[in-house]
């Protein structure tokens, strides 16, 4: 679906919004790396620190847990979870110090690091009744940094200077939307939580349902009211908005010679294989499609032929509709009230062993629609500046 005409306006509206393409300077640090560092070490301080409440003083000092006993009973899968928690963590770590900083030197810093970080959340733990510090997750942490660290050095010249990723990398998107490429990858990774609607993130519970019938609005539903068939219209529209919304960003940071409908429906078809995983580890196999409804399917349906033909167009257009995409995805979130269905699964998600690692799906599932959007405005803000000049 190649177009000369759509092909030379994306080149220059790429001119006017990146400048000019250059090759990859040997030695250039990753700002992805950076970028990515520093959300999963946020989301680390969020899980480990989650629900973030019940704040109070024990009578015991902040680091009495170091030299408290040894724990009696430890399990190996809380373990493995703090191990493979912190090993992204040291990854990220050293891809982030590359190239200022290599190989035994850079892993030395990523594990100085791991231990401060995994060290200070423990004792803030402290504070909190429900969680336990101990020196076993420290040892775990640290462990999972070192080996993250490890494999990363290995091939971190590889992966940012002159692999095959860091070509693709070049040749298929603009330079400086580092961020629009980790709001990106963070999108699959959001659907672990099991939002009623697919791809229904943002803020949920029909927080613009009483307003909008406070001003009067004659047709649509009360709380309480409303019928299965306005649960799948509902969804159905959500969902083509949850769509349109990542993926056109992502075909807005794209460069011509891309191969954009393969990677959108890529990107698609990861976020639907996360959701499944994340539904069968959860609520178990047999409910591993249960996010597989009628809306979720005339959703799917209508935002990827939208998408398809959309994806053709040149950055600064795609880039307005993921902006008015966007905004209907945060109404058509905010007026769908509870879905009782869904009620048990949610109280089933946030218990159990994992119920930290959950509140992090959350999080993302809450966060992320704002902070698309904030890039969405300064993308668009950066384009009218240039225009200026």
């Amino acid at each position: 679906m190649r177009r000369g005409g759509a092909t030379q306006s994306t080149d220059m509206s790429f001119d006017r919004t990146f400048g000019s393409l250059a090759a990859r300077a040997e030695g250039r640090p990753s700002a992805v790396a950076r970028l990515s560092f520093g959300v999963y070490a946020a989301l680390i301080v969020y899980a480990s620190l989650a629900p973030w409440a019940g704040w109070r003083d024990l009578g015991i000092g902040l680091f009495s847990w170091l030299d408290a006993p040894w724990p009696e009973y430890v399990t190996r899968f809380d373990f493995a979870v703090n191990v493979l928690g912190y090993l992204p963590f040291g990854a990220l770590a050293v891809l982030a110090l590359y190239p200022r900083w290599r190989n035994a030197r850079a892993i030395a810093i990523a594990i100085a690091a791991g231990l401060l970080l995994s060290g200070a959340i423990e004792s803030l733990q402290t504070l909190l009744p429900q969680r336990i510090a101990s020196q076993v997750d420290l040892l775990a942490n640290a462990c999972g940094t070192a080996v993250g660290a490890a494999m990363a050095a290995w091939f971190a010249e590889a992966l940012l200077e002159r692999g095959r990723l860091a070509q693709l990398r070049d040749r298929w998107f603009a330079p400086d939307v580092s961020a629009a490429l980790v709001l990106i990858a963070l999108w699959p990774l959001a659907q672990i939580h099991p939002a009623s609607m697919l791809f229904g993130l943002g803020p949920a519970d029909g927080w613009l349902l009483d307003s909008i019938h406070e001003l009067g609005w004659p047709h649509l539903p009360g709380r309480g009211t409303w019928t299965p068939t306005d649960f799948v219209l509902a969804e159905a529209v959500a969902t083509t908005a949850g769509v349109l919304a990542p993926g056109l960003v992502a075909a807005a940071v794209m460069l011509p010679p891309a191969p954009r409908i393969r990677l959108l429906l890529v990107l698609v078809a990861a976020a639907l294989g996360i959701k499944t995983v994340a539904y069968g580890l959860r609520f178990g196999p047999e409910l591993s499609l249960a996010w597989l409804t009628p809306g979720a399917v005339a959703g799917l349906s209508v935002g990827l032929l939208t998408l398809v033909v959309a994806s053709t167009g040149s950055s600064r257009p795609l880039a307005r509709l993921a902006l008015l995409a966007s905004a209907g995805l945060f109404v058509a979130v905010g007026v769908v009230p509870d879905n009782p269905y869904f009620a048990h699964w949610l109280v089933q998600w946030r218990t159990g062993k994992l119920a930290h690692f959950n509140a992090v799906g959350d999080w993302i599932a809450l966060a992320w629609p704002f902070a698309l959007v904030l890039w969405l405005l300064v993308f668009e803000a950066a384009g009218w500046r240039e225009r200026r000049k």
